[in-house]
């Protein structure tokens, strides 16, 4: 398995973490309860990064 595989998985698990907190990181706490468009904003943001892992080996 290539090392992005691993980083991908990695990602995803922190983005499905994140969605079970309610929290997620960027340059600072975005609250899904205090900011949601910001929240999903970054979610979005952050999957995006996670299947570009995947990507980079070749597609899905």
């Amino acid at each position: 398995m290539h090392w992005t595989t691993f980083l991908g998985f990695l990602l995803l698990g922190w983005v499905i973490l994140d969605l079970f907190t309610g929290t997620v990181w960027l340059h600072r706490a975005f609250r899904r309860s205090e900011e949601p468009v910001g929240y999903w904003l970054v979610m979005g943001l952050w999957l995006l990064v996670a299947l570009s892992c995947f990507y980079w080996i070749g597609g899905f």
